[in-house]
């Protein structure tokens, strides 16, 4: 598992869109990919659960506004998790990098979490009440 989320967060071998030296390979050899990785498809999928099938069947938050501001809120806090993680992982293992690794990891992680969350929504929107059209 770990090598599938290596090269989600790598960029694919042998583009390596994402690839960050030496940092990558700390992050493979600490396993902090899979933990990570997991909150992130867990997260967006209980997220995109969440507002599809209770915030848009009530009310008017079944509009398209709300569908965006809740992709902010599940890219915010995967960015959070992914910093944090990164952090004390490497840290666990005596390594110290700096604020632009863990930065351009972190994004990584949002751009992944985006994608999946919109994978999501094609997927749950068919059985919601008011949101089957969100957010298209």
């Amino acid at each position: 598992m770990n090598d599938f989320f290596a090269a989600l967060y790598e960029g694919f071998h042998p583009l390596n869109l994402f690839y960050i030296q030496d940092f990558s390979n700390d992050m493979y050899g600490s396993g902090a990919y899979v933990t990570i990785g997991l909150i992130m498809i867990f997260s967006s999928f209980v997220f995109e659960s969440l507002y599809y099938y209770f915030l848009s069947s009530y009310g008017s938050l079944y509009k398209r506004i709300f569908w965006f501001i809740w992709l902010l809120v599940i890219a915010v806090i995967n960015f959070v998790v992914a910093f944090y993680y990164s952090t004390v992982e490497l840290e666990n293992m005596g390594v110290k990098y700096g604020f632009t690794e863990h930065f351009n990891f972190s994004v990584v992680n949002v751009l992944w979490a985006v994608i999946f969350s919109f994978v999501f929504s094609l997927l749950l929107k068919t059985k919601s009440i008011k949101g089957s059209r969100t957010p298209f």
